[in-house]
């Protein structure tokens, strides 16, 4: 056990000796994984609110009371201090539920220590945080973990089509808890089948329901699914389902569309899995015949900025990387909350993965450092029926640099210049 992670434990116990004696009466939700956590955790938060239950919502856009933002979480966080964890709880001790999204930092730091889960669902585990945790077999273990806070009798989702994960936690679920499984391509409890963009069913000895929903990409149909098994066992309306999904509110930096022509997509995917499916899921809806809302199905090139952290998982880059050049037509890397780690030296990782038999520098490659002027330069490039996928930051207000937080927001950054059609000139691009 290593000094950093000793002081995070000890950190945390002491954080909660004020709220030794509160009781909290709501039920809690937990909802863990590499991709998808955030969707999942509002999807279910909405859903009770649409079924009349007073529920509060804890993810890495913030604390959510009612339908109204209580308060941020912290920069760069998915689960606050076990402090400022206990001080929104203590709040809301007496609502029905809590939704809390819930990293593996948490855990394995004890940020959740005090907490007992009722529900935990597993989203996915995928290639992410081998910075902090070494290997993926200890990032699942810590996230199998989890279950020490699961009250008996508690509820585990999983998801049967990520099989490495499934395969992993599955036989780790303690007997006395219950399990429900979700999917699409495999049997599940909860499986959707006759899945159009807009539409699927889910059929299943549990239930047969029928769904509509504008999200998009067959990750959202996961995450649906994933939210829906969550909440079974209570019993909520089916009509507060469909309404949830019908009228499922935009979150901000995921798959959010900023513009028509061209199309422009912010999205947090910082991830292999997550960048892989977004541009997936582009080049799905770019080749398909079906219209989807404020979106063309005409569209030619992808355009893709993106970045990784420094200081983060390096191993990781060269698959975003790859998983980057597999489904764009024009690549722009720049900066991603890069600390103090040489631009070289993160650059350099990612271009290891990138197809350079498919792309070459200054042609369909570039290189620009500053992340507002890769965008300018994907905009000045851009055509009208061009798709340009921005990356990493998503609904991030700050940008990591050389131990300062710098403001900076993809989504307002684009919106302003859109806003004021002014798209001025760029730096000179380095070679890759």
């Amino acid at each position: 056990m290593n000094i950093k992670r000793i002081y995070h434990i000890i950190r945390s116990r002491i954080e909660i000796v004020p709220f030794i004696f509160v009781r909290f009466h709501f039920k809690l939700i937990g909802v863990t994984g590499t991709d998808g956590k955030t969707t999942t955790s509002t999807l279910i938060y909405n859903m009770l609110r649409n079924d009349g239950k007073k529920v509060a919502l804890i993810t890495t856009l913030g604390a959510f009371v009612d339908g109204e933002k209580l308060t941020d979480t912290g920069l760069h966080t998915t689960t606050p201090s076990a402090f400022i964890l206990h001080k929104i709880l203590k709040k809301v001790r007496n609502y029905d539920f809590v939704v809390l999204e819930t990293s593996s930092h948490a855990i394995d730091q004890r940020r959740i220590v005090g907490l007992s889960y009722d529900t935990i669902v597993y989203t996915n585990i995928t290639h992410e945080h081998l910075d902090y945790h070494k290997t993926w077999e200890r990032y699942a273990t810590v996230k199998s973990s989890l279950q020490k806070y699961l009250k008996p009798n508690g509820f585990v989702i999983l998801n049967v089509d990520d099989k490495k994960s499934f395969d992993f936690l599955y036989p780790r679920v303690k007997k006395g808890f219950n399990i429900f499984t979700y999917g699409i391509y495999n049997n599940a409890d909860f499986r959707a089948v006759n899945v159009t963009q807009g539409s699927f069913d889910i059929k299943s000895k549990l239930l047969s329901l029928n769904i509509k929903s504008d999200l998009v990409g067959e990750y959202n149909i996961s995450n649906s699914l994933a939210a829906i098994a969550a909440l079974y066992k209570y019993d909520i309306s089916l009509i507060a389902i469909q309404k949830t999904l019908a009228d499922f509110p935009k979150i901000e930096g995921r798959f959010e569309i900023l513009s028509k022509n061209p199309l422009i997509i912010v999205d947090f995917a910082h991830t292999p899995n997550a960048v892989k499916n977004v541009l997936d899921t582009i080049t799905r809806l770019r080749v398909s015949s079906v219209q989807v809302p404020r979106m063309k199905s005409t569209h030619s090139r992808i355009i893709t900025v993106f970045g990784a952290p420094g200081r983060r998982d390096h191993t990781k880059r060269p698959l975003m990387g790859n998983s980057v050049s597999d489904y764009s037509d024009i690549i722009i890397v720049t900066s991603d909350d890069p600390r103090d780690e040489n631009l070289e030296d993160i650059f350099s990782d990612i271009s290891s993965g990138i197809d350079r038999e498919k792309f070459k520098k200054d042609v369909n490659l570039y290189r620009i450092d500053q992340r507002d002027q890769a965008i300018l330069f994907a905009l000045k490039i851009a055509g009208k029926d061009d798709i340009i996928a921005l990356l990493g930051k998503g609904h991030e207000k700050s940008m990591a640099v050389k131990g300062e937080e710098i403001p900076w927001s993809d989504s307002d950054f684009v919106k302003k210049h859109l806003k004021h059609q002014s798209i001025k000139g760029y730096r000179k691009n380095k070679k890759l």
